[in-house]
C-alpha cells in the first residue's frame, strides 16, 4: 500500500521541500502566498517518517489518506471551521474561499479552531471586536484566539501559555499569517503581566478559570469585556460566582460546551 504526503509551502520554500523530498512536487495554488503539494510514497510508515523530516524543517505537513475508503474521515478532520458569515481557520494544506482565511497549524499545542469551546470565543471576537483593541489570550496554546482578534482587526494580542511547544507553535502561526509585529507570546504567568487590555479570553477548565479570576479581571481594562469557555452547564454557577466584579450575559453554548461572556460592573 502506498503512502501520501500532503505539504504546504510559500513560494520561497516550495524548492526546499523537494529537495528534502528528493522529488519534484505538483503543486497547487489554494490562495495568495499558499501552495500544496501531494506526494506518493512507499507506504505509510514511509509517509509518517516524511511528515516528521518536514516538521522538524518548518515546513507544515501531514500524513494524508492512502486510499479512498479514508479519504472522506481524512477530508472531514482537516475541513476549514467557519467563523461569522466572512471567516474560517484551516490548516495551512486546506483551501478556504472564506473573506478572512486563518492558517492555524497547532503543531503540539491544543486549538485548532474546531473544538467548541475555542469556536465560541472564535466567534464572540469575530463579532464584538470593532477595531484597534488590545488583546489578551490565557492559555494560548496554538494563538488561534489572539490571531483571530488581530485577523478581525484588533491593534495587538499577547498570549501566554506554560507549554513551551505551544508557544513555538503559536509564533509561527502568527509569522504564517503575517502578523507577527501584531502579537506577542510568551511563557511569563498571568502575575507578571502589566497593564490592562480591551479584550481578555481563557479558554481553560473551569478549576484554574477560578483561581485565576482576581488576575483576570485586574487584567481587564474598565470598558474591557471579559470570555471565558471551556465550561460545562453544571460549572457554570459557582464560575459567576468568582467573578462578583463581572457582569456576564447569558451563556454562549455550543453542544455540551459554554462561554461566559462579561463587562467589569460600573460602581
Amino acid at each position: 500500500m502506498t503512502g501520501l504526503v500532503v505539504v504546504a509551502a510559500d513560494a520561497l520554500s516550495r524548492e526546499d521541500v523537494e529537495v528534502l523530498l528528493g522529488m519534484a512536487g505538483e503543486w497547487k495554488l489554494l490562495r495568495p502566498g499558499r501552495w500544496v503539494a501531494s506526494y506518493e510514497v512507499d507506504g505509510e510508515d514511509v509517509a509518517r517518517k516524511l511528515v516528521v523530516e518536514l516538521r522538524n524543517a518548518g515546513h507544515p505537513a501531514v500524513a494524508g489518506p492512502p486510499d479512498e475508503a479514508r479519504a472522506i474521515a481524512w477530508n472531514k478532520l482537516n475541513r476549514p471551521t467557519p467563523i461569522g458569515g466572512r471567516a474560517e481557520v484551516c490548516f495551512p494544506w486546506i483551501g478556504s474561499n472564506a473573506e478572512i482565511v486563518i492558517e492555524i497549524d497547532p503543531g503540539v499545542g491544543f486549538g485548532t479552531g474546531s473544538h467548541p469551546s475555542t469556536r465560541l470565543l472564535l466567534e464572540e471576537l469575530a463579532s464584538a471586536i470593532k477595531g484597534n483593541e488590545s488583546v489578551l489570550d490565557v492559555g494560548c496554546g496554538s494563538g488561534v484566539l489572539a490571531i483571530a482578534s488581530v485577523c478581525f482587526g484588533a491593534e495587538c494580542a499577547m498570549g501566554i501559555d506554560i507549554n513551551a511547544a505551544g508557544l513555538v507553535a503559536a509564533k509561527t502561526n502568527a509569522c504564517r499569517n503575517q502578523i507577527a509585529d501584531q502579537t506577542e507570546f510568551s511563557s511569563m504567568s498571568l502575575t507578571e503581566i502589566s497593564g490592562t487590555y480591551d479584550v481578555v479570553v481563557a479558554n481553560i477548565h473551569d478549576d484554574v478559570l477560578r483561581e485565576m479570576a482576581e488576575d483576570l479581571v485586574a487584567r481587564l481594562a474598565p470598558n474591557g469585556w471579559l470570555g471565558l469557555s471551556g465550561v460545562s452547564p453544571a460549572q457554570l454557577s459557582r464560575l459567576r460566582g468568582a467573578f462578583p466584579q463581572i457582569t456576564f450575559g447569558e451563556p454562549r453554548k455550543m453542544g455540551d460546551w459554554n462561554a461566559l461572556i462579561g463587562r467589569r460592573q460600573i460602581e
